[in-house]
């Protein structure tokens, strides 16, 4: 069952094969854990997030109707999800999850400016509204086409470009006002 494509997996899983469904999350958890983390900037949330956004997979796998990708599927139960938690509790906050990882590279001024433009970013991004902040994570951490960010949010492409522009516009100014662009 190793090689064998999500459509199949798909099949076997709605017929209630739980080596199947079993395959098909584990192909998803990780990567699903890293959007989700991202989006709220907790490990334990991110992790309690994925559980439940799995759950809730394996519970309407039957519903599947193949309108789009299992992967795009499983973005939009995990983007509603998410949006969901964050709406009705704000964020606890990033932590160092990735931090404790060594950077093997020499420090460097160039290095430290760009880490420090990064940390202001993932800031500003923090304070964006819960959609903007999804389609940006979406386009730009995790490279998702507009089309498919469209079909994950459920709404057109058009609308897709405008919110991202908008995000992007008000980053820039989030940016500004703390003198650093």
């Amino acid at each position: 069952m190793k090689d064998i494509s999500d459509h199949n997996l798909l099949t076997l899983a709605q017929k209630g094969n739980r080596e199947a469904i079993s395959r098909l999350m584990g192909r998803y958890e990780r990567e699903i854990f890293y959007y989700v983390y991202k989006m709220t900037g907790n490990v334990e949330d991110a992790k309690d997030l994925t559980q439940d956004i799995f759950i809730k997979v394996f519970r309407k796998i039957s519903t599947f109707k193949g309108k789009s990708s299992f992967r795009t599927w499983v973005y939009r139960v995990a983007t509603n999800h998410t949006l969901n938690f964050l709406s009705r509790r704000p964020p606890s906050g990033s932590d160092a999850f990735f931090s404790v990882l060594p950077d093997p590279s020499p420090s460097s001024p160039e290095r430290i400016e760009r880490d420090e433009l990064r940390r202001h970013l993932h800031k500003a991004i923090e304070i964006l509204p819960p959609r903007q902040k999804a389609i940006v994570t979406l386009r730009v951490r995790e490279e998702l086409p507009y089309a498919e960010i469209a079909e994950i949010l459920d709404c057109s492409v058009g609308n897709c470009k405008a919110t991202f522009h908008n995000a992007i516009t008000k980053l820039r100014e989030i940016l500004k006002n703390e003198s650093v662009l």
